[in-house]
């Protein structure tokens, strides 16, 4: 991987590709879900974003992994059926991003932010 911007279009882009199926235990993340969240009201990210979108958008990626898009995975604190591997996906992959582009966080945040995706990274192969 290049850079961050790099790595944060790639993961977003394996959301959208139909030739492998990213799955987590028994869910599973897929492009129609990421579609139902840019449906919704208030979401960070429009259709336009989801569908026949360029895989090259850096602006679109951050969108993506945008803190509001995970939250509109729950409802009230509980995650909505069918979208933990989605919600965990977002948040770790988005984690792992912040912690190397955000300049604000200090270094023990930082750590504890890289460790946690690469063991769950290292969990997931």
């Amino acid at each position: 991987v290049q850079c961050p911007k790099h790595a944060k279009k790639t993961a977003r882009n394996q959301i959208h590709y139909g030739s492998k199926l990213l799955t987590f235990g028994n869910d599973t993340i897929r492009y129609d879900q990421l579609l139902e969240l840019a449906q919704m009201p208030n979401s960070p990210i429009c259709v336009r974003d989801v569908r026949n979108v360029n895989k090259q958008d850096d602006a679109t990626a951050y969108r993506t992994f945008h803190s509001d898009l995970i939250s509109m995975c729950q409802k009230d604190g509980v995650l909505m059926p069918g979208k933990a591997g989605f919600f965990v996906y977002m948040f770790i992959l988005g984690e792992l991003f912040d912690a190397y582009l955000n300049r604000q966080i200090n270094h023990k945040t930082r750590i504890i932010m890289v460790m946690r995706a690469y063991f769950f990274l290292q969990y997931w192969k």
